[in-house]
């Protein structure tokens, strides 16, 4: 499975926490496997991580949820481009994703 199918997945799911988990996973799984591309894989991991310990337990709206998930959705484009760029691109892109995780992500 490449990250690409991963996401794929993930956009084809539903918003409940099982499809947060899934992608953690399965992300965190292909850090074995590609661990030239383990930093891409790990951020998106631990944003679906973060959701799913925040959330697992507790009764979220649909819209919350669907909110969480078009922002892991986004993070997922990114990533996929990145795998496909430059490394000097995958760089830019994966502090993309980190910069709008950790300043605009206030939810999980």
């Amino acid at each position: 499975m490449n990250f690409h199918d991963i996401s794929t997945r993930f956009a084809t799911m539903g918003s409940g926490s099982d499809a947060f988990k899934a992608l953690y996973k399965d992300a965190f799984e292909l850090m074995k496997h590609d661990p030239e591309n383990a930093g891409l894989y790990f951020l998106v991991g631990i944003a679906a991580q973060s959701y799913v310990r925040s959330y697992e337990d507790q009764g979220v709206t649909g819209e919350f949820a669907d909110r969480a998930k078009a922002t892991l959705v986004n993070f997922n484009a990114k990533i996929t481009e990145a795998l496909a760029s430059t490394p000097e691109k995958r760089l830019k892109l994966l502090g993309e994703v980190a910069i709008d995780y950790e300043w605009n992500v206030h939810d999980f």
